[in-house]
C-alpha cells in the first residue's frame, strides 16, 4: 500500500479524534485515512469494496492496523450506511468527525445523451452518499460534541471537485452532484454550528487516482475535455492525493476551529484563471 507518509515524524494533533473516512479503500479516502492515523487519531475505513478496504486496513504500517477497523457499505443505500456507522462508531467508541470522499466519475455526454438512470446513480453516489453518511452519523458527532467551542468535538468534510464550482464538458450529472455537495455543506454548517459541528468542503483538481486515470479511458469525451483544460493546472498535475489529506487533516484539526461553511480548493490553481 502507497504510504507517503512514512519516516514523517507523528505530530499528534489528531489524538483523540475518532474518524469516519468513506471511500478509504484508494486514492483520497486512502490517503486521509491514512493521514488521520499518522496524526494520532482512530479511523473507520469504509468503502462498498469490503475485500479491498480489509486490505487496506490489514496492511496498515505498524500499530496503525490496531487503531482502525474496515466496514463495508454502499453509500447510495441508506440501509447500508446506518449499519456501518453504528459499527463504526461502537468499534471507535465515539466518532468525532467524518469524511466524506466516497465518489464515482466518468463522462456520461451532455443531457441528451445521459440517460436518467445513469444521472440518477451519479446523484444517488456523489450527493445523496453524502446525505446519508451525515444523517447517520449525526447523533453521534452531538454525543461527541459540548456545544459550541472553539475547538468543536464534530467535524464533517465532504470531499466535492473542481467541477462543483465550474462546468465540465460532458458530464452534467457530475458536476450537478458535486455542486450540491457545496450546497449541503453550506446548508449543514448553518444548521449545526450552534451544536460545535463544523462542516467544511474540499474541491480537488485532478488528482492522480484510479478514479482519474478510469475517467481517462472514456474515448473522445475524456480527449475533448482534455484539451479544453490543458494547462489549466498551474502548479503541473496531477496532484497527489496525499496533498489533499493535508487539507482535510487541517480542517479536522485544532487551527480550523473558527471554519464552517468554507468551500476549499486543492487544485494547483485549476479554477484560478
Amino acid at each position: 500500500m502507497p504510504n507517503d507518509n512514512a519516516g514523517r515524524a507523528q505530530t499528534g494533533f489528531l489524538t483523540g479524534a475518532a474518524v469516519l473516512v468513506t471511500g478509504a479503500a484508494s486514492g483520497i479516502g486512502l490517503a486521509v485515512a491514512v493521514r488521520c492515523l499518522s496524526e494520532g487519531a482512530t479511523v473507520a475505513a469504509l468503502d462498498r469494496d469490503g475485500p479491498a478496504v480489509d486490505r487496506v486496513v490489514a496492511g496498515l504500517p505498524v500499530g496503525g492496523g490496531d487503531r482502525a477497523i474496515a466496514v463495508q457499505a454502499d453509500v447510495a443505500d441508506p440501509d447500508q450506511v446506518r449499519t456501518a456507522v453504528a459499527t463504526a462508531g461502537e468499534w471507535l467508541g465515539r466518532l468525532t468527525a467524518v469524511v466524506n470522499v466516497a465518489g464515482i466519475g466518468g463522462y456520461t455526454g451532455d443531457i441528451g445523451q445521459v440517460s436518467p438512470a445513469e444521472w440518477a446513480h451519479m446523484l444517488a453516489v456523489n450527493l445523496s452518499g453524502t446525505f446519508h453518511v451525515c444523517r447517520a452519523a449525526l447523533p453521534f458527532l452531538r454525543a461527541s460534541g459540548t456545544g459550541r467551542r472553539p475547538s468543536g468535538a464534530g467535524r464533517i468534510v465532504n470531499v466535492s471537485s473542481q467541477y462543483g464550482l465550474v462546468g465540465g464538458a460532458g458530464s452534467p450529472a457530475y458536476s450537478a452532484a458535486k455542486a450540491g455537495v457545496i450546497g449541503l455543506t453550506r446548508a449543514m454548517a448553518v444548521d449545526h454550528a450552534a451544536e460545535g459541528i463544523l462542516v467544511n468542503c474540499v474541491c480537488p483538481g485532478p488528482i492522480d487516482t484510479p478514479m482519474l486515470r478510469a475517467s481517462a479511458g472514456h474515448g473522445e469525451l475524456a480527449g475533448r475535455e482534455a484539451a479544453r483544460t490543458a494547462g489549466r493546472v498551474l502548479l503541473g498535475g496531477p496532484g497527489r492525493p496525499e496533498a489533499v489529506a493535508g487539507v482535510i487533516a487541517f480542517l479536522l484539526g485544532p487551527d480550523a476551529g473558527f471554519l464552517t461553511g468554507a468551500v476549499l480548493t486543492c487544485d494547483g490553481g485549476w479554477t484560478a484563471g
